[in-house]
């Protein structure tokens, strides 16, 4: 099962994608150690945590950071296709189910908004989404929520973030993506993750 998290820098994906993984774990550990919840009913937790091992896909943005590649605003063609690279191989051969809060959809906004004038590269780059964008689930954080931390990896401007936020929906428009929007706490954001998860099952 494939779980993504998409939305604009500072949108809160890192913190939802990882306490969702964290309650993907637990369950999972608790259905190997009961065998079941003690009831006949089949539990969301009992078919998300079934479906095997869950790893969380890392950040392709910051592993190119690390590696000394510029990015955000200043993000060069060079970047761009090293992190689209490594984010389809990460999800194209992770073998067990995942959750990531960087996915091709939101890859892709950043190279439209960033390089409009690189028609040919855009045109390769929406040809990988098409064909390589193959979700169960999709959860759409919104900017507006909550301001943008300063973490010293991510853009602080607001302007760039909302920019990015429309080419997200814009692209997912586009490509007849579904998806869940979510917004709230991070209480109820895990909640309504949980909701969304369900009903892809």
């Amino acid at each position: 099962m494939r779980i993504v998290i998409t939305g604009s820098h500072g949108t809160g994906k890192t913190t939802l994608g990882k306490n969702l993984f964290r309650y993907l774990q637990e369950e999972k550990m608790k259905i190997g150690v009961t065998g079941s919840h003690g009831t006949g009913k089949t539990t969301l937790s009992k078919l998300l945590a079934g479906k095997n091992n869950w790893r969380y896909l890392p950040e392709s943005p910051l592993q190119a950071m690390t590696k000394g590649f510029p990015i955000n605003e200043e993000t060069p063609i060079e970047t761009e296709i090293w992190i689209f690279a490594k984010q389809i191989e990460m999800e194209t051969f992770t073998p067990e189910s995942w959750v990531a809060d960087k996915c091709l959809i939101d890859l892709l906004a950043y190279a439209r908004y960033l390089m409009p004038k690189e028609k040919s590269l855009l045109e390769t780059l929406t040809k990988i989404v098409k064909r390589n964008a193959v979700y169960d689930v999709v959860i759409y954080l919104p900017t507006g929520e909550f301001p943008i931390e300063d973490d010293g990896f991510r853009s602080t401007d607001p302007v760039f973030q909302e920019a990015i936020d429309e080419e997200i929906t814009r692209i997912m428009r586009e490509m007849d993506i579904e998806y869940y929007q979510i917004v709230g706490t991070r209480e109820e954001r895990l909640e309504r993750a949980k909701i969304a998860c369900q009903s892809a099952l």
